[in-house]
């Protein structure tokens, strides 16, 4: 039976796509670093801007300077490009984190010590670490500066004390503000993203009620449709055979044998007719709903085409070539159908004396059957819906049906895992193409005095293991 998946079980997929969205990172690491890169970038400009305006001034710094300044200008030009389309690790981070303060620390060296009025670099070190994580490693960087400002201090000696607690403090308050602002950063980040994951999951589930909306709406037009042609197909065979009922009811006396036998041949016929209409209908119920069961059994081809041909009534009219397919896995009433209303639709629009030509061959895992008439064909822009419930050829509207035998045969070669399409044939006409799984040595059945089909070997006498069945096919 087909499963049909519940609007929960459909959305589930998608509920669990939000829930990883949520929980992505919170920030963008790369885009992060290129920014910290660029600031780095203008601070070191800036500090060599003014070592060059001091140097005009006549204020001399020792070559250590110009050391740090340079391999400090190398860095932060090379960071601009050493990150590369992979997000930084942890690890990256930390380690330009180090870098930067380890730079800073040496300037403030080579620029007077603890009393170096650029150990206010130190706090855009402290900003950069609250740019890349969150309020606790911001302290955390923040408190390891004082501790590395502090050993600076005491190693030169010399900075009032209230000095230093200012400047100490500031570290800190600096390190606790930018924190603060990251981790509201990170809140307002992770909320916008939930909201936008909430926006998709809505949007994916009015998208599914949608579809499923206008799929309610196509069966209730569908069923509609259903009922009023089948109330036109019940009415004609049921007129009839009220018709006839009515005939013999009215004028029995007056009827001679012969005329009552015919009145009573026709209202047979019309019965059968209705009973292949109800049966079709309940066919195309089983497909629809997926309740459609098969019996699968390797059967020979050869019992196919000859109970089909035997069934439509038109064996004398069939050029069957069979190539050494051995057995096909199908159901063999189903396949039966579905060559029967391939069959009746040849009879219906091709010629009355024409041929129709059945070839069987191998195709892989699967056997193909061709079904070529030499009608009018059917125009390609109608080959599509052809299979479609109730769809007809526009210039074959007059013909006898329902509409219903293409549908019913795409719905059996599909449980049965084939395919069917249409196409032209070689001379013209239409041409049904159809697969069915080949039978491998497990599906073999172990009951013994099966029919089999023998054919008479076409007259090229070749042996090439091809067959040509006329008139004359039999089941022995």
């Amino acid at each position: 039976m087909v499963r049909r998946g519940r609007p929960e079980e459909i959305m589930g997929a998608d509920g669990r796509a939000a829930r990883r969205a949520t929980r992505a990172p919170v920030f963008d690491a790369l885009r992060t670093e290129r920014w910290i890169a660029v600031v780095r970038l203008a601070v070191v400009l800036v500090v060599v801007g003014i070592h060059v305006l001091s140097r005009l001034t006549g204020e001399a710094r020792g070559p250590l300077a110009l050391v740090v300044l340079a391999l400090a200008v190398a860095y932060a030009i090379g960071a601009l490009f050493a990150f590369g389309p992979k997000e930084p690790s942890i690890a990256v981070r930390t380690t330009a984190l180090l870098v930067d303060a380890a730079f800073v620390t040496g300037w403030v060296l080579v620029t007077g010590g603890a009393a170096s009025e650029y150990w206010a670099l130190y706090l855009i070190v402290v900003i950069s670490a609250g740019m890349r994580f969150d309020l606790l490693v911001t302290m955390g960087v923040a408190a390891g500066i004082d501790v590395l400002y502090g050993g600076l201090v005491l190693g030169d000696g010399g900075l009032p004390r209230e000095l230093v607690v200012h400047r100490l403090s500031l570290v800190l308050i600096t390190g606790f503000a930018v924190g603060m602002l990251a981790q509201q950063r990170a809140l307002h980040r992770r909320r916008g993203q939930q909201l936008q994951a909430e926006v998709e999951e809505r949007s994916r589930e009015l998208s599914t009620h949608r579809r499923e909306v206008e799929r309610l709406r196509r069966v209730d037009l569908a069923k509609s449709e259903f009922v009023a042609v089948a109330a036109h197909e019940f009415r004609s065979p049921l007129a009839a055979i009220i018709g006839v009922l009515s005939a013999l009811r009215d004028h029995d006396g007056a009827l001679t044998a012969q005329h009552r036998l015919e009145l009573i041949e026709g209202a047979a016929a019309q019965a059968r007719r209705l009973a292949r209409l109800v049966d079709d209908l309940l066919t195309v119920s089983r497909i629809e709903d997926g309740a459609l069961r098969l019996a699968l059994v390797p059967t020979d081809p050869r019992t196919l085409l000859s109970e089909a041909a035997q069934a439509a009534g038109m064996a004398g009219r069939l050029v069957i070539s069979i190539g050494k397919v051995g057995k096909v896995r199908c159901d063999p009433d189903a396949v039966i159908r579905v060559l029967t209303n391939l069959l009746d639709n040849a009879r219906k629009y091709a010629p009355p004396d024409s041929k129709v030509r059945i070839v069987v061959e191998h195709a892989g895992e699967m056997v193909r059957f061709r079904v070529a008439d030499e009608g009018p064909g059917i125009p390609e822009e109608q080959r599509e819906g052809i299979f479609e419930r109730f769809r007809r050829l526009e210039e074959g509207s007059a013909k006898p049906g329902s509409g219903l035998g293409l549908y019913i045969c795409r719905g059996l070669v599909e449980a049965h895992g084939g395919t069917i399409s249409v196409g032209e044939a070689e001379g013209g006409g239409a041409e049904f193409v159809f697969t069915l799984p080949r039978a491998t040595k497990e599906d073999e059945p172990a009951a013994a005095g099966e029919a089999e089909l023998e054919l008479e070997p076409s007259s090229n006498g070749s042996g090439s293991g091809r067959e040509h069945v006329g008139q004359d096919a039999a089941v022995r």
